[in-house]
Formats: C-alpha cells, structure tokens, sequence
C-alpha cells in the first residue's frame, strides 16, 4: 500500500524556467564594472561552455551545482576576475532572478490535484537545482500556495547530492516516516528520477506532460501525461504488483 509520493520540481510540479538573458546581462554589467569587458557573443560561448562542465558534475559525479561555483566557472571561461565584495553581491542576485520574473508556473493540474493528494498520502519534494536553489523554490512554491502540502522538501544544494543516488530518496522517506515499498516517486528524467528511485527500493512514476521523455518508459512502473490522471494511478499502484501496473498503465498512455 502507498503511504507517500515524492516530487520532483523541474519539469513535474513545475515548468521549465530560463533567465538566461537576465543572468549574462547581469555578470556582464559587473564584469564592465570592474574593467573586464566581455562582448555578448564571449559571455554565450562561455555559458555554453558552463554548462557543459555542470553536467558532467550533475550526471556523472552526482555533485550538487550553485551560483557561487557558476560565476567561478564563467569567470574562469571568460579570463576574468571579480573583486570578492562584488561576487559576494552578484551570487544572491543571481539566484533570485527567477523571483523578478514571476517564473516558473505549476504544470496544468497541480494546483488542483496536489491538495486532493496530501489529504490522503505524505508528500515530499526531492529536486536537483542549477543556479536557483532551494530556498527559492521554496518561496515559488510558497507563492503558488503549494509550500504547506509538502512535508518534506530535499534539495540537491542543502543535501549535498543529487539524483540518483540512493541516499537523497532514502533521507527523504525516512524523514517522511516511510519504507522504500511504501512510497512513489514522480519525476520526468529517466537518468536521475526514475533510476534514484528504483535503485532506492520505491515505485517510479514517469510524467510526460513537460519533457516528454519517452525513453523512460522501460524504466518507470507507470507513466502519464495529465495530472488528473494521477490520482486514479496511484490507487491502482496501491492495488498490484508493481510492474504489472506500470505495463498496463504504460499501454494505456499509448
């Protein structure tokens, strides 16, 4: 029986979110400030660059990423340097860009469906973050008036890990009151939701209706594309063996 499901953030409970544009635009103001010029074209190049490292970091060390080691990395890509009191200015500012923009929003049906869910199993949010950490995506959730359904809430940048290791998803349901066999976990990235979850003993859930990642099929033990489905899933996951429900529930999103 189901006693609780875990969340992930980007791309299930909420939508994808860039401020791409507002965060170069801020490094390159600091950076003409403090007589380090850089051109559009060099800030995108080192950008890409970036990321390209924060990836390998993410997917294949399972270390947590952050502004503060973002801007070392551009600083570094672009042969630059920041006075400490500056960086120690930009870092915030960077992280809270999303705050200004009013972004990200829900998926369509979770502000409906997630109330509906707490009021029967225990909730929890695992999510891996970039440059906007937890404690702002605690305060987007908060303004959504979703922050209150969840009773557990790990964060890759305050746990020290990211999916898919064991140890984030096991923390988490300990700190829920649960065993691995009671628990599902919703996410739309087969390489760190759906593998963290199983690899921890718990029901992976693949979410369709963002990313739309249908190689994680053959991962998940159930799938679907609209939050009003969800509901109906989870009782029927409570009722059977595990992959029998994912198959059937895998040809019936076909």
């Amino acid at each position: 029986m189901l006693r609780a499901v875990t969340f992930d953030f980007w791309g299930t409970l909420y939508g994808s979110a860039s401020a791409r544009d507002e965060r170069l635009a801020l490094l390159g103001e600091a950076l003409a400030q403090a007589g380090y010029p850089r051109s559009r074209a060099e800030l995108e190049l080192a950008y890409e660059r970036t990321w390209g490292v924060f990836d390998r970091r993410w997917l294949v060390e399972h270390r947590p990423l952050g502004a503060s080691l973002w801007l070392k990395t551009m600083l570094e890509m672009l042969d630059a340097q920041l006075p400490e009191d500056q960086q120690a200015e930009l870092v915030p500012a960077i992280e809270e860009v999303l705050l200004s923009l009013d972004i990200p929003r829900p998926a369509a049906g979770v502000p409906e469906v997630v109330p509906r869910l707490a009021r029967r199993y225990r909730l929890g949010l695992i999510s891996d973050v970039g440059l906007t950490p937890g404690r702002i995506l605690r305060e987007i959730l908060r303004r959504d008036g979703l922050l209150h359904f969840f009773q557990v809430l790990t964060f890759s940048d305050e746990f020290g890990a990211t999916k898919p290791e064991p140890a984030v998803f096991l923390d988490t349901l300990e700190r829920l009151g649960v065993k691995p066999a009671e628990a599902a976990h919703v996410g739309d990235l087969p390489e760190t939701d759906l593998q963290g979850a199983r690899a921890a003993g718990m029901r992976a859930i693949l979410f369709l209706g963002v990313s739309r990642r249908e190689d994680g099929r053959a991962l998940a033990d159930a799938a679907f594309e609209r939050y009003e489905e969800l509901e109906e899933l989870l009782e029927r996951m409570s009722m059977g063996p595990v992959r029998e429900v994912g198959l059937a529930r895998g040809k019936e999103a076909r």
